[in-house]
């Protein structure tokens, strides 16, 4: 390319959708699919092609909203290949491959928005409240000792060793400072349309290995709510019932006993817990739980009536990691939900898992329509189930979400990423804004249309009035906000560069590397 030295670019690009499993440090990441592999070359031919005729390099194409495009298209294209009746063609001129995608896909694509600046940001318009109940960065001020977590992240910020150049895609940079509290917020509010973020961790089995504590969270968001001078972000509170006194935690404020401080202090909207956090194939020392236990569950649940915590979130599904693949079965909901009307349960990841394991999801709805069906004190949550489908196509995520909203009801899913860990969020949400329903797939299975307004209701809506934000408050401008002063300055004077960077592991032997350097087995 002329006048472009564009030699890194072209041998470490990041794509703007991650073409492969992409772990939160929760689960095993699976390699990637020979499809997925085809979607990513796709995508790169595609951008050179486009960033060739704009006088531009591909990993600047590969930033914009166009360069969007071209990666839906080119996942429509491979995945359309076997999806039915959904395909795209394509035909090659002298200088540029056209693809054309149908109106019958989940990801509709017009070809000129894969050219034109303007016509992918009409194809990316629609503006909706979006309230992501799932997020994550690493505290490098925290509890753990900054120089075993910069050890530990070292491997995962997205840029192999020989890629580090500041000509090339990967800037040089610690994990400190692609991990860390300025580069998430980057990532959520100035590289995504993320109105509301709520702060998320695991809990670590002991001080030293703790990623983020609940002091840490609270942290973020009074920074976020100060930066923005309204509410931009919420804290839920990681506990830990099945933990005994006697454990290693330190400061890190995750026993029943840490509630009060919690609510009173902390101000958290809910409570996170991990059920398979314990148990002999997983990696803490302690037993694992169910939300159906009376002695170590419901204990928790009097406390948060008496504190007025009514929002239980709970990590179930993504069985192949550091917890208990047991414990990761969604099947104690109907009693707790039963036992409990006053109290809100969600299940994260709606207990999904990577393929080919699919039975805690079809069990969660099975128990949706026969155990649980009328009940409105369960929740589904989208935080890594969602990023996992979509990148297998536009079929698998139809599916999924089909299933959502026949046994669930649109009124009973939330909008999570699990973001920072695949990256910026924007991805998934223009997944969401572009998404159709298939007709033959609404035909064959019975799928909803999926509309406007039931993508605002999963988007952010539902969130909000589950863990009362208000919606208008903040997305407002309002005086004294930095984050929308600096987000308007960021886009209309076109210094926006979203870094399509992902920061979890990607291959088992990364994820295990992870879970030795924290100090699991």
């Amino acid at each position: 390319m002329a006048g472009q030295d564009d030699s890194n670019d072209e041998a470490f690009g990041s794509t703007p959708i991650p073409m492969q499993f992409v772990s939160n440090g929760e689960f095993m990441p699976l390699p990637q699919s020979r499809r997925q592999r085809q979607v990513e070359f796709l995508i790169n031919r595609m951008a050179a092609d486009r960033a060739e005729t704009l006088g531009t390099t591909r990993r600047r194409f590969l930033q914009s909203k166009a360069g969007m495009a071209v990666a839906f298209t080119a996942l429509n294209v491979v995945y359309g290949c076997s999806d039915g009746d959904g395909g795209a063609s394509a035909s090659t001129t002298s200088s540029t491959t056209t693809f054309r995608s149908t109106t019958t896909e989940a990801f509709a694509v017009p070809e000129e928005a894969t050219l034109d600046e303007d016509a992918a940001c009409e194809l990316f318009s629609g503006e909706y409240f979006i309230l992501d109940s799932q997020t994550h960065h690493v505290d490098f001020e925290g509890p753990a000792n900054p120089a075993l977590l910069n050890a530990i992240f070292s491997r995962f910020t997205g840029c192999p060793p020989e890629a580090l150049d500041p000509n090339g895609p990967c800037e040089p940079g610690s994990p400190m400072e692609k991990l860390g509290r300025a580069n998430y917020l980057k990532e959520i509010f100035l590289d995504s349309e993320t109105t509301v973020a709520m702060m998320s961790g695991i809990p670590a089995a002991s001080t030293n290995s703790q990623v983020i504590s609940n002091d840490g969270m609270a942290a973020t968001c009074d920074m976020a709510n100060e930066l923005g001078s309204s509410q931009r972000c919420i804290l839920q509170g990681m506990l830990t019932p099945n933990f005994p006194d006697t454990a290693d935690t330190g400061n890190l404020g995750t026993l029943v006993r840490d509630m009060e401080h919690l609510k009173e202090d902390l101000g958290i909207r809910a409570l996170k817990c991990y059920t398979g956090a314990g148990g002999p194939n997983s990696s803490y020392p302690y037993e694992a739980w169910w939300l159906d236990d009376e002695d170590v569950a419901y204990p928790m649940y009097e406390e948060a009536q008496r504190l007025g915590i009514n929002v239980v979130n709970v990590h179930k599904g993504f069985e192949q990691g550091v917890f208990d693949p047991e414990h990761c079965d969604p099947r104690d909901f109907p009693k707790a939900v039963a036992d409990w009307p006053e109290i809100n349960f969600v299940c994260f990841h709606s207990a999904v898992d990577l393929p080919p394991y699919q039975h805690y999801f079809d069990d969660l709805m099975r128990m949706k329509r026969e155990e649980m069906a009328g009940a409105n004190n369960v929740y589904t949550e989208l935080g890594g189930a969602w990023a996992t489908r979509v990148i297998q196509g536009g079929d698998a995520t139809a599916h999924f979400l089909g299933q959502l909203l026949m046994n669930f009801g649109e009124d009973q899913i939330l909008w999570g990423t699990d973001a920072i860990w695949n990256g910026s969020p924007q991805w998934q949400i223009n997944a969401m804004k572009l998404f159709q329903m298939p007709d033959r797939l609404r035909e064959e299975f019975g799928y909803p249309e999926v509309t406007t307004e039931i993508k605002a209701k999963i988007l952010g809506l539902n969130a909000a009035k589950l863990y009362d934000v208000d919606p208008e408050e903040a997305r407002c401008l309002l005086p004294g906000d930095l984050i929308g002063e600096t987000k308007v300055i960021y886009e209309e004077q076109g210094l926006a560069s979203p870094s399509n960077r992902r920061y979890g592991p990607t291959t088992r032997r990364e994820f295990i590397s992870l879970l030795r350097s924290e100090g699991f087995q």
